[in-house]
Formats: C-alpha cells, structure tokens, sequence
C-alpha cells in the first residue's frame, strides 16, 4: 500500500513537471533549453520501456498484452529528432504517462469529477473572458487573455497576489463573485478529490481479491460436506456465501 501510494505520488508530480515543460517557452531561459527537454524524453523514454517490458513479463497472455497496450509503444518512439514530431511525440508520452496512474486515468473517467471540472472550467472561461472585456486597455496589468485567466483563478483560490486587480467597477463586481462562488468551487473539488484517491487506494487489490475468493470458496466446501450436521442459521449463512461466491466468480469471469 505504502509503495502503491508513493507510486502514484511520483506519476502526478511527473505529469504536472512534464506538461509544464511541454508548454514552456524555451526562448528566453537560461536553464529551459532544447537540449534539457531532449534529455528528460531520453529518460522518460527508458523508463517507460522499463516500465513496458516489467508488465509485459507479468501478463499471463503476452500477445494479448501487446495488442492491448500497442498505444504504449507507440508513445516510446524516438521520433523527437524530426522537429515537426516532436511536439506530437511529447503530447503522446503526456497521456501515456498519465495513463500509468489509476488516481488521474481515474479522474478522466469519473463522471462526478467531469462535472465538476466542466463546472469550474465553464466559471473559469467566463470570468476571465468577462474580466478581459472589461479592463483591457484601461488596466495595464491585464494585456492579454492569460493574464486575466490567471486573475480569475488567483481570485477564485483567494489567495490574493495583488499582482492584478480590477479598476473598473465591472470587474470588481466579477471579483466579488469569485470570492463568494471561489470557496463553494474549491471545496467541492476538494471534496472529490479526497473521496476519488479513497476509493483508489483503499480498494482491494486484485490479489487480496482473488484470495478472499478463494477463502470464501474454501469455506463453503467445508460447510457443504457437513451439511447434515448445520444449523439453521449456518445453513443461510452457507446460502449467503454461495451466492456471495457465484456473484464474484461470475463478475470476474465478465472482466
């Protein structure tokens, strides 16, 4: 569990590393060159094939493994030499990272988080295109769409950098309706978060299930061959197990 959690842990903070890299400007850095990011999809390279070939050594049927995971192979192609590639390449190996991660492919898949994330993204879109309307020209801290989605969501998170602020009286009424709505936001994406890494870290793995099966099994053939000598509330609890039993070999058998 401890390892499984520090896994997932090291994937988000790999994700969110490699997608703020992906879009940065290298222009005008002194540190973020073209000859770093080649470097990071060099060793992002070799640990997804590491990380390829360990599954594939432990899938029960390796053909069906590799027509399962052929987008995994295709994201570990070294294609970045080709300039017109590379940006596509990198974008592949984004999702095939964040596939790795039962906590974010989780997430994709979640309807409750979907609606949520529209929710907040819609909130988000509006404020800031409100907020662009209403002070370019007239705020000189507000140049362009950027920075106006950035005022909305340091608005929104009430931190309050103050590094922009609304002069108009339009969008000071757009920024009292983020400090009001941004509290309700936060805590609902908190609260799904929070609920969604529970059910993804505290749920059986499938060998802990496979081995409560396998007990439960196990114990209603016992049960089974003293049948005669069962109580009445032993023998529904035999019924309830039988059936508990065929559900989960049923379920996985669908799987």
């Amino acid at each position: 569990m401890f390892w499984r959690v520090m896994y997932e842990i090291f994937i988000i903070m790999l994700v969110i590393t490699y997608a703020i890299l992906l879009f940065a400007d290298f222009s005008n850095h002194p540190l973020l060159t073209d000859e770093l990011m080649d470097k990071v999809d060099t060793w992002l390279i070799i640990m997804l094939i590491v990380e390829y070939l360990v599954r594939l050594w432990r899938a029960k049927d390796k053909r069906k493994f590799v027509l399962a995971n052929w987008f995994d192979l295709v994201a570990m192609i070294p294609l970045d030499s080709y300039l017109y590639l590379a940006r596509i390449m990198r974008v592949l190996r984004l999702v095939r990272i964040v596939r790795a991660s039962p906590f974010l492919l989780g997430i994709i898949r979640s309807g409750p988080m979907r609606q949520v994330f529209g929710v907040v993204t819609i909130i988000m879109l509006w404020s800031s295109t409100a907020i662009y309307l209403l002070e370019y020209g007239v705020n000189e801290n507000i140049k362009s769409f950027p920075d106006a989605l950035w005022w909305s969501i340091v608005t929104t998170t009430t931190v309050g950098y103050g590094d922009i602020s609304p002069v108009t009286s339009g969008g000071r009424i757009m920024a009292a309706i983020l400090m009001i709505t941004g509290i309700g936001m936060l805590g609902a994406l908190t609260a799904n978060f929070a609920t969604h890494w529970t059910e993804t870290h505290e749920s059986k793995s499938p060998d802990e299930k496979d081995r409560l099966t396998e007990e439960i099994k196990k114990q209603t053939i016992t049960n089974i061959r003293q049948i005669e000598n069962l109580t009445e509330r032993e023998y529904e609890t035999l019924k309830e197990s039988m059936d508990l039993l065929y559900r989960r070999t049923r379920k996985k058998s669908e799987e």
